[in-house]
């Protein structure tokens, strides 16, 4: 047996046809703005995401440097003198901490000139340094079995860049964050932080040292979009570090 379909009016058909287009439409005004902000959010966490990396390679630059050098010769005194040299282009006035953060600045060139500047003549050829927020962190630390001994420079333990550069009105900028509040009383390497790491090693070498270098940076978004800096704070504090072996600050036998 034949069944006969009864066909739609031409009328009808063309009449769904319209209201599916319409529909289309509407779905499409809806999903694209979606869309590109997505875009814009993949965009900007790529900004983000290189200026970490970044701001990595420079502590990791800064702590082989330091690895390689003596901690407790600053200048041509020893122990400390009272007035230091910071120049980053004086290698013959060398400075253990100093010259450990002229890693930071940027290359010389004629925007940066060792004259005009003396945080010049570094390795920081992306990441602009802000003397008002951002901050570099070195702290030395001495280890016998597998505990804090010592920790450098007196009489804090660390070092910080905000405390001797040119900005006298900025000092410890790594205690607050990129709005001003002061969130942390001390750098992330900590004796406690440190006697940690190393109890997790399982290293068994009974004198040690080690240089950790902390870089605190205030990225702002490049897209600076309303909507992302009202759900993000604008500019973030990047926070990369690096923990190094110190040969020379290893412990010493005391006749």
């Amino acid at each position: 047996m034949k069944i006969k379909m009864n066909l739609l009016p031409k009328k009808v058909t063309q009449h769904f046809r319209k209201n599916s287009r319409g529909q289309s439409f509407v779905e499409l005004a809806l999903v694209v703005p979606i869309l590109l902000l997505i875009l814009l959010g993949l965009v900007e966490v790529a900004f983000f995401m290189g200026r970490y990396l970044d701001a990595l390679d420079l502590t990791r630059e800064a702590a082989r440097f330091a690895s390689g050098r003596e901690p407790y010769l600053n200048n041509v005194a020893n122990p400390r003198p009272g007035s230091a040299d910071y120049n980053c282009s004086t290698p013959d006035n060398f400075d253990f901490y100093y010259d450990t953060a002229c890693i930071f600045s940027p290359p010389e060139t004629a925007a940066c000139t060792a004259a005009s500047d003396p945080f010049c003549n570094g390795f920081n050829s992306f990441v602009e340094f802000n003397q008002a927020t951002d901050d570099v962190v070195i702290s030395v630390f001495t280890i016998e079995s597998q505990d804090v001994k010592n920790r450098w420079p007196a009489p804090n333990g660390w070092w910080a860049l905000s405390n001797v550069d040119a900005d006298a009105t900025h000092n410890d900028n790594f205690k607050r964050n990129c709005q001003g509040d002061v969130v942390r009383t001390e750098p992330y390497y900590t004796d406690a932080k440190v006697d940690a790491v190393l109890a997790g090693s399982g290293s068994t070498t009974p004198k040690k040292g080690y240089v950790a270098v902390e870089f605190y940076y205030c990225y702002s978004q490049v897209l600076n979009l309303p909507i992302f800096t009202d759900l993000v704070p604008n500019p973030m504090q990047i926070h990369a570090y690096t923990f190094m072996p110190l040969p020379a600050a290893q412990p010493t036998r005391v006749p």
